[in-house]
């Protein structure tokens, strides 16, 4: 099989569909020769090639993962009733008002530190890389050298939530508000076979689709990052498989139904994964297919 590359959206906790992609792709035996993602893309990508197996992942986001554990604000751990919602946002507001976003990050570097074992991108297998946005200049920053966790981080450094990480010279936040499916840094790489999972694809909504602020925010980073140039020979993959989902981008409770989509998604289009992956003539000009799984 020829080398290929797996690219892989951001979408926040969405994104928990990639833990059964990796075990579905682990029971076909189809292992990418490179990884590209962003966002919960970066984290989720990043720990599959610093080492950490399909079903370690599994167990390690069905059983130990909880988000509030990892955020330093004390009233993200108290409880969900109202009167903790409303300390909650007396918290958030204090610390946007002194610092640069509502958690600084450090207590999730040194989770991701642990289980990334302080490697560096060149120690990955497959090889990894991730993108983010250099507020600095407006420009995107392909992270593929340095201190893995720390690259992570940046990737995932939502705006206002999460403290920008500093980079020099850039300073930089989530990858996804100017590339949200980093196709490009695989093509740059030279990989001529792609495979793109984006688990939470561009779609126009309805305004009771956006009751709360905080969705109103995703929306908004979504609609930044949708209204850009496409170039087809950098940012096309070969296969886009799409896993559409009505859960909100910040609700992480739906591990065990995620993970079981994500494996099922990659089951049923596998003919199609196969296809691709066993081509033996591409197109300098890709001619992309879509897969949308259904449940």
């Amino acid at each position: 099989m020829k080398p290929w590359a797996l690219v892989l959206s951001g979408g926040g906790g969405r994104g928990l569909v990639y833990v059964g992609v990796f075990k579905a792709l682990s029971r076909l035996n189809l292992t990418p020769s490179f990884i590209a993602g962003t966002s919960i893309g970066a984290i989720l990508g990043g720990l599959y090639c610093a080492g950490m197996s399909p079903q370690e992942l599994d167990t390690f986001v069905r059983e130990e993962f909880d988000l509030r554990d990892y955020l330093e604000g004390i009233t993200f751990r108290l409880g969900d009733g109202a009167f903790f919602r409303f300390l909650q946002a007396q918290e958030a507001l204090n610390h946007l008002s002194r610092g640069r976003g509502i958690d600084s990050g450090k207590k999730i570097l040194e989770v991701l530190k642990r289980f990334t074992k302080e490697k560096r991108f060149e120690d990955t297998s497959p090889p990894f890389a991730c993108n983010a946005a250099d507020l600095l200049t407006g420009k995107e920053v392909i992270l593929d050298s340095g201190p893995l966790a720390e690259g992570i981080r940046a990737s995932m450094s939502v705006p206002g939530i999460f403290a920008p990480v500093s980079f020099p010279p850039y300073l930089l936040v989530d990858g996804g508000i100017l590339n949200n499916l980093p196709v490009r840094i695989a093509r740059k790489k030279g990989y001529q076979r792609v495979i793109a999972i984006n688990c939470s694809p561009f779609t126009s909504v309805k305004p009771e689709d956006l009751p709360t602020g905080i969705s109103v925010f995703f929306r908004a980073l979504a609609v930044a990052g949708n209204d850009r140039p496409i170039h087809p020979k950098w940012d096309i993959p070969d296969l886009e498989i799409r896993i559409p989902q009505k859960h909100s981008e910040f609700d992480f409770s739906q591990r065990e139904e995620l993970i079981d989509l994500g494996e099922r998604t990659i089951l049923k289009g596998e003919p199609l994964i196969r296809q691709i992956l066993t081509a033996w003539h591409f197109p300098k000009k890709p001619s992309p297919k879509v897969f949308e799984y259904s449940p």
